[in-house]
C-alpha cells in the first residue's frame, strides 16, 4: 500500500517537472522567435509607455496557446513515461 503512494508520487513529480521545464522551454523559444519576427524583444511590461496594446494582446494570446500546448503534449510524454515504469514494477514483482 505505501509502495502505490510513493508510485504516485513519483508520479506526480515526474508530471511537475516535466511541465515546469516544458513551459520554461516554450518561453524562452517563444521570446526567440518573437524577436525575430518583430525585431524587438517580447513585450514583458504592459505598462511600459514603448509597447503598443496590438503586440502585447498578441503575444499574451500567443503565449498562453504554446504554454497550454507544451503543457499537454509535457503531460502526455510524462504518463507514457509513468505507464512505462509502473509496468516495469508491475512485471517485476509478478516475478
Amino acid at each position: 500500500m505505501a509502495d502505490d503512494n510513493d508510485e504516485g508520487m513519483v508520479d506526480k513529480l515526474i508530471l511537475i517537472g516535466t511541465s515546469a521545464l516544458a513551459a520554461w522551454l516554450a518561453q524562452k523559444l517563444l521570446g526567440a522567435v518573437w524577436k525575430k519576427a518583430t525585431g524587438h524583444d517580447a513585450p514583458k511590461d504592459p505598462l511600459d509607455n514603448e509597447s503598443n496594446i496590438a503586440g502585447i494582446v498578441t503575444f499574451a494570446g500567443v503565449t498562453g496557446a504554446v504554454a497550454a500546448l507544451s503543457r499537454i503534449a509535457a503531460n502526455k510524454g510524462a504518463r507514457k513515461v509513468t505507464s512505462r515504469i509502473s509496468a516495469g514494477r508491475t512485471l517485476k514483482a509478478s516475478r
